[in-house]
Formats: C-alpha cells, sequence, structure tokens
C-alpha cells in the first residue's frame, strides 16, 4: 500500500505539477517595425515585465489568456485569447500605433480592444486563431469562422464558397505574411474561390485581418474582401511538437529553432485527409480526399532585419460513392459531379529591411494551380460517353517592393508590384447553352504581365481625436489595348475616423477599386482566337461605407455600418445572356466562354455587430445584415443576384468551465437565394439531356424564384488535459446539429428508368432529335449533420 501510494505521489509529481510556460513578446513600433521600450501586463494574475524590444513572463499557469501591451507615447495594445502550453516558451510579437497626445476638449481617446488602420477605420475584424478554434461549426477552418461576422453569407454547409456584401466569390484575395496565396481551399473552383475545406492550417495563424471594405492600397485586384493571414512565430527555446488525430483528418506539426543561435527558425505542417471516410460514413455521395503541407522558415538579424521563406501545397483527389442510398437527391449529384483532381502550391519569399526612417519589404512569389475535371454520361467510361475533359494550369511569378516612411506628422508607404502569368487550357467540352449545344475543342496558352503603383498616407489631427487617410494606386496589363492603360484603372480611396465622444468614433471611407477578369476567360480560346481579347476591361467598384464604432467595458465592441456598392464592366456570358456575377459556388470553372464587358450592378446595406471577446470566461458575438445585391440582365435591368441574401443572421457565443472545458455554439439564419427555375421541358429532349447530364435552367427567368430559408445550428465541447510537459486536448463539432431542410428551393430533376437503369423514353418512335425522356422529380434531401471529433497532442 505504501508503495502504491508514493507511485502515484511521484506520477502526480511528473505528471501535473508544475503546469506552467512562459512568452516572450517583441513589441515594435507598427509603422517603421522598430523595437520599443514596452511593459507587458497579465492583468488576470497581476503579472508584469518590461524590456526593450522584447518582454518575457515567466511561470505563467496553462490557460487562456489576454495580454496588454503599453509604451510610453504608442496606442495600448493586446494579444488575445493566448493558450499558453506546459513547458513551452511561446513566441508572439505586436506593433503599436504612435499616440499624439491622450485628451482633446474633454474627449478620452480609450484603448481599443479591437483593430483598426487610418486606412481602414471600419469594415476590419481580427480574429485569432484561439478564437477560430473555439467557434463551434467551423472545425478549426478559418473561412468557416468569418462566417460569425456581418456581411458574410455563404451557399453550402460543407463548402468555404463566401459572398462578402452581395460580392461574388470571385472578389476575394488572400495574403500571408504579404505573400499573396490565390488558392487557400481544396477543390477550389478554377475563376473563383471556394471548396470543402481550407489549406492552412489554423495551428500556424497569429491572427486573420479580414476586410469587407476600406482596402488599403498596397493590396490590388479586390472588390469584395481581403483576407491577410499572420503567421505565428516559431518557438526559441526548442522544438515542439503537435499531432491531430481527427475524423476528418490527421495532421503532424513541427515547430521550434533551426540554429544553435535561434536566429533561424520555423514551423512545419503535413496533413491527410480522412474526409472520404467520414463523408462515406454518413451516406454523402461524394468521396473528396486531400493532403497538403504549410512551411514558414525565418531569420532574424541583429540588425532587426528578417529573411522568410512561405510555401503551401495541396494535393486533391475525388471519388464517387457508389454505395450511398440510392435517393434522388444522391443519385442525382452522382450522374452530375465531375472526377476533379487537382494540385496547386505557392512558394514565397520576403526580405524585410529597417531603414533610418521606416523599411522596407521586398517579396517574390510563386503559384500554380493544376485544374482537371472529367465527367461521362451516367459514369461510364466509353470514347462515345466523354462530355468534357478539362485540363487547365494557371502560373504565376509576383515581385513586390513595399516602402514605409515618415515625414514629420505623416506616415507614407509606396510601392509596386508586377506579375508575370502564364495561363493554358487543352480542354474538349460538349455543353448545354441557352439556345444551342456546343462542341468545343480549346487550345489556349496565353502569358500575361500586369503591374501597379501605389502612394497611401495617414495623419492624426487633434490629438489622435481624428484620423484621415488618403491613398491611390493604379494598375495595368499588357492583355489588350483596354488594359494596358493604367491612368485608366486610377483607383483613389479616402478613410477618416472621428472620435467624438469618450467611446465613441464616427467611421467613413470611400474608393474605386479595380480587379483584372479571371484567367478563364482572358484566356478563352477557339479556333485560334482569343474571342474575349477585344472586348474585356478590368472591373470596377466604386465603395462608400459609413459607420458608427461603440468601444465599450468588459471587452464590448457595437458598430452599425451602412455600404453601397457600384459595378461596372462586369463579364457577361454571351452564351447564357447573363453576368458572370451569378456564378461560382460550386465544384467547376468559372469565366471558361465566351463574356464581353457589359455587366454592370449594385450592393447596398447594413450591418450590425456585437462583439465580446472573453472576459468573466464569457466570449459571443451577434452579427445582423440586411442588404441587397443586384446585377445587369440581357435587357440591361437590374435583377437580383444569386447572392442577394435579405437578411443574414448570426448568433456564436461560448463559455470556458472548470476543469478546461470549453463550450460553444453558432446559429445562422440566411433568407432563401435567388434561383433560376428549370427548362423542364426542353430538359426532357434526349439530345439535350445526354450531355448535361440533369435539367438546364431557364435563364430567360433569370433568378425569379427564391430558395428556402437556411438554418442551422452548430456545437462544439472541448476539454484539456494538462500535464507537466504536454497537453491533451478532446473535442466535438457537430455541424448543422438538427440536420435543417436544404437551401434550394429547385426541385430535384432526373431520369425514369427502365429495370437496367436506362431513361425511359416517352415517345421512343419519333426522330431521335424529337425524342423525350420521363422526368422524374422531387424535394431535396435534408443537409446531413455533419460531426467532428478529434484529438489534439501538445508537446
Amino acid at each position: 500500500m505504501r508503495n502504491l501510494c508514493l507511485f502515484f505521489a511521484v506520477f502526480y509529481s511528473f505528471a501535473f505539477a508544475a503546469q506552467v510556460g512562459s512568452i516572450n513578446i517583441s513589441v515594435f513600433d507598427e509603422f517603421s517595425k522598430k523595437p520599443l521600450n514596452a511593459v507587458v501586463h497579465l492583468n488576470d494574475l497581476a503579472k508584469s515585465d518590461s524590456g526593450r524590444g522584447s518582454v518575457q513572463l515567466s511561470e505563467i499557469p496553462s490557460g487562456t489568456y489576454t495580454f496588454e501591451i503599453s509604451s510610453e507615447g504608442y496606442q495600448t495594445g493586446f494579444l488575445n485569447d493566448i493558450n499558453i502550453l506546459p513547458n513551452q516558451n511561446l513566441t508572439f510579437s505586436i506593433g503599436l500605433k504612435r499616440s499624439e497626445g491622450a485628451t482633446i476638449q474633454e474627449v478620452v481617446i480609450t484603448k481599443k480592444m479591437y483593430k483598426t488602420t487610418a486606412e481602414s477605420p471600419l469594415s476590419l475584424r481580427n480574429i485569432t486563431s484561439e478564437e477560430v478554434q473555439k467557434n463551434a461549426g467551423t472545425n478549426r477552418d478559418i473561412s468557416r469562422a468569418i462566417l460569425s461576422f456581418p456581411g458574410v453569407g455563404s451557399t453550402a454547409t460543407f463548402r468555404n464558397d463566401l459572398f462578402i456584401r452581395g460580392g461574388s466569390s470571385a472578389e476575394n484575395k488572400f495574403y500571408i505574411d504579404g505573400i499573396e496565396v490565390p488558392i487557400i481551399n481544396h477543390f477550389q473552383t478554377q475563376g473563383a474561390s471556394g471548396g470543402p475545406r481550407g489549406i492552412i492550417t489554423i495551428d500556424f495563424i497569429k491572427d486573420v485581418d479580414f476586410y469587407s471594405g476600406a482596402f488599403p492600397a498596397n493590396r490590388n485586384g479586390i472588390l469584395s474582401s481581403l483576407f491577410e493571414f499572420n503567421l505565428k512565430e516559431a518557438r526559441k527555446d526548442k522544438l515542439g511538437y503537435k499531432a491531430i488525430l481527427g475524423l476528418d483528418d490527421m495532421q503532424l506539426m513541427v515547430d521550434g529553432p533551426l540554429s544553435k543561435d535561434q536566429s533561424w527558425s520555423g514551423l512545419f505542417s503535413v496533413r491527410k485527409s480522412n474526409l472520404q471516410l467520414l463523408f462515406k460514413a454518413i451516406g454523402l455521395p461524394f468521396l473528396p480526399s486531400y493532403y497538403d503541407a504549410t512551411f514558414k522558415v525565418s531569420k532574424k538579424f541583429q540588425s532587426g532585419d528578417e529573411l522568410y521563406f512561405i510555401g503551401l501545397g495541396a494535393l486533391d483527389d475525388f471519388k464517387f460513392n457508389t454505395d450511398a442510398k440510392k435517393t434522388l437527391t444522391n443519385q442525382t449529384l452522382i450522374d452530375r459531379l465531375p472526377v476533379s483532381p487537382q494540385w496547386n502550391y505557392t512558394f514565397g519569399t520576403g526580405y524585410r529591411h529597417l531603414a533610418e526612417n521606416g523599411n522596407w519589404l521586398f517579396t517574390y512569389s510563386r503559384n500554380m494551380l493544376d485544374n482537371q475535371a472529367k465527367k461521362y454520361y451516367r459514369n461510364s467510361e466509353t470514347p462515345e460517353n466523354l462530355l468534357y475533359d478539362y485540363k487547365s494550369r494557371e502560373a504565376e511569378n509576383k515581385f513586390r517592393i513595399d516602402r514605409n516612411f515618415q515625414l514629420q506628422d505623416y506616415r507614407l508607404s509606396a510601392g509596386s508590384n508586377i506579375n508575370f502569368a502564364r495561363y493554358s487550357n487543352n480542354s474538349t467540352i460538349k455543353q448545354v447553352n441557352q439556345t444551342e449545344i456546343n462542341f468545343d475543342q480549346i487550345s489556349s496558352n496565353i502569358n500575361l504581365l500586369q503591374y501597379g503603383f501605389y502612394l497611401q498616407s495617414s495623419r492624426n489631427f487633434f490629438a489622435d481625436a481624428l484620423q484621415v487617410s488618403l491613398g491611390v494606386r493604379i494598375d495595368g496589363s499588357n492583355y489588350s489595348d483596354r488594359t494596358n492603360n493604367p491612368l485608366e484603372q486610377f483607383s483613389p480611396r479616402l478613410s477618416l475616423s472621428y472620435n467624438f465622444a469618450e467611446r465613441w468614433a464616427f467611421n467613413f471611407n470611400s474608393g474605386i477599386y479595380y480587379q483584372l477578369p479571371a484567367y478563364t476567360s482572358l484566356g478563352y480560346k477557339l479556333n485560334d482566337i482569343f474571342l474575349n481579347k477585344s472586348t474585356l476591361k478590368y472591373v470596377k467598384n466604386i465603395h462608400f461605407v459609413a459607420g458608427l464604432e461603440y468601444n465599450g467595458k468588459n471587452n464590448l465592441r457595437l458598430t452599425m455600418e451602412g455600404y453601397y456598392k457600384k459595378y461596372k464592366n462586369y463579364p457577361f456570358s454571351l452564351r447564357n445572356q447573363i453576368s458572370l456575377a451569378n456564378i461560382g459556388a460550386d465544384f467547376g470553372v468559372v469565366g471558361s466562354e465566351p463574356v464581353d464587358s457589359r455587366g454592370f450592378g449594385e450592393t447596398y446595406g447594413v450591418e450590425f455587430l456585437a462583439q465580446k471577446r472573453t472576459i468573466n470566461n464569457y466570449y459571443g458575438i451577434v452579427a445582423y445584415t440586411f442588404g441587397y445585391s443586384k446585377f445587369s440582365n440581357a435587357s440591361g435591368d437590374l435583377l437580383p443576384s444569386s447572392w442577394d441574401s435579405r437578411h443574414i443572421l448570426s448568433l456564436s457565443t461560448g463559455k470556458y468551465f472548470n476543469r478546461n472545458w470549453n463550450l460553444g455554439a453558432r446559429f445562422r439564419l440566411q433568407s432563401g437565394l435567388p434561383e433560376t427555375p428549370y427548362d423542364l421541358a426542353r430538359s426532357s429532349l434526349v439530345n439535350i439531356w445526354n450531355i448535361s447530364n440533369g435539367p438546364v435552367q431557364d435563364f430567360s427567368q433569370l433568378n425569379t424564384l427564391r430558395g428556402n430559408v437556411a438554418h442551422q445550428l452548430d456545437l462544439r465541447a472541448e476539454k484539456k488535459w494538462i500535464f507537466k510537459k504536454w497537453q491533451f486536448t478532446a473535442y466535438l463539432d457537430i455541424v448543422n446539429i438538427y440536420g435543417s431542410k436544404s437551401a434550394s428551393g429547385l426541385p430535384v430533376v432526373n431520369l425514369q428508368r427502365d429495370d437496367a437503369g436506362n431513361g425511359i423514353i416517352a415517345n421512343p418512335s419519333a426522330p431521335q432529335h424529337q425524342q423525350y425522356y420521363v422526368l422524374d422529380t422531387g424535394e431535396n434531401d435534408n443537409n446531413t449533420p455533419l460531426p467532428y471529433f478529434g484529438f489534439i497532442f501538445e508537446f
């Protein structure tokens, strides 16, 4: 008995004693990147310490904390929801904004828990990696976490096709540590964005800046949203390991120093999908699987300069689940979805040089997408049944120079970018369009040059009560005479923020933004002719955004914003006579067809946000959007677009409990999206159905129907066990727990079949071009609840 007690005492001392970690925080001027004298406060434990450029806090019990960082002459900054791990010395960095004063005419400039900038005083949301991980329904995917914010809509439970403030999913841009990353999702929709699963691992993300407007001038080609992913810094003390065994994937991560002097450090991750096993287990008819990898290697010089390399890539595959229940919905999906293997990568390097009056940033990156899709009639792989064989590649080499400097009280940024791109498409496609059947043999190769220049200036007035920012950029391309004059893409922007009371601010932004159409449209070629070269222009978008912001006590933030966006020169399908603004939320390709730039549109609405970051173990977000999205039809009339969701409501909340439990929930409701009815009479024609493999839409009645109100409840439970030198976490995430009704109000349409599985022809004696299939129609199956659970090991 004495030996048994001794055993448990020793086990406890090794397993549970000294469950503490530490953190090293680098503090610098946000604009110049130069180190600052700073004090770091951990108010929850009444701990603080100070230093120049770097502050160390040790002996912190494992848990989640917010750190307050202050420096004389600078606005207070915060690192929110930092998860301190046992026996680990975490490394974080933060830039502080210079402050000209504290008070003006009894208006007190209060501490801001939430991030804004002079260029983007509104329409900017910041979300930390810990907030993503605890957000119910996200399954640790940043694109799904963004759904908790206003202005963000989605198209399907299992996909990341986001439409922001009524714009299509093709209008979003993504950067990681200043490197543009065109593809952040597996099974990317070429010519748009989205896909069923994100590529970027949240475990290496410090936080994400999400812009739904007020875009900074140093970023080009944005119409609806900008995602700036900021990576964590690797540990400096020793190598750390993290493994995740989940129902949907398996992942292994390593980070830490790569040299004895700790000047070199790295982050590495590899992941393998189990998603195909989950989808098969719950009876879905398609089985996507993937691999991905991410890394960052950086070198810190004694001068403060930094050299870094980043990379990420993905390999995707796709199969059908022929054992799925033979419902009408499942059979229709199997009939229509292609087999679509895909791979992509992005490699980039950056060098930041601290100058006497600011800093330089030089970046270079290369990215590539190989997208294939093949489909046979009824999946019978014979030459005569081939419907399309799509093979396309995009490759880009991008150079960018950015310079930040200060002239007296003015903060200035200037720079330029250049992009060398190559697009190829060698495909055979049979397709049904509005009035004809097309057999396209596409053989296309095109080289493109794009370039741009920008200048941005900002200054504070009245002791920081008023911030004003002015910016301009110009962009051009050698694609055609319609795109090569950069002055025709002159892009000015103005932002201001005025603190008119202690906790209140009025914010405003206006700007003109441009985006070159997708390579799928620019490079479309038939009979040795680039059909769209004489018609396409840069898409133009004019923004006006204004709102009120209230920063209350207990980490509470309230915002209300109104926005108006006016589109010109939007790509317009000549075959189907619809704007491409209505396309881009499924497996497939957008824009590989004859188009011109006749399209125009407008979106407008009001957004409300109430957000409370973690305090007293509670956190929550309430977001509501009321908006309109309209784009032109063939007659030049504005009609509701496919993204015209009038009402979007999101309620997210959670609480930390004793014994390291965390429970969270999210409810989302989105009013029905416009839908175009089927032309069932034309669809039932044998020669039409045998190519379309499904019903064709009647675009003369574009978006005249509305889908069902989409709503779902997501739940998450997480439990941590903290040991002396490692941490173990178990989680359960259930998406759409009650299996809500499908958002689509259109019927499911397929063939009535004989015993051999062949479609029944109503009039078999008629000439072949006049024969009709007998169709079977029904309702969509309810959305399937998606359960995700897993185990996380951190050392």
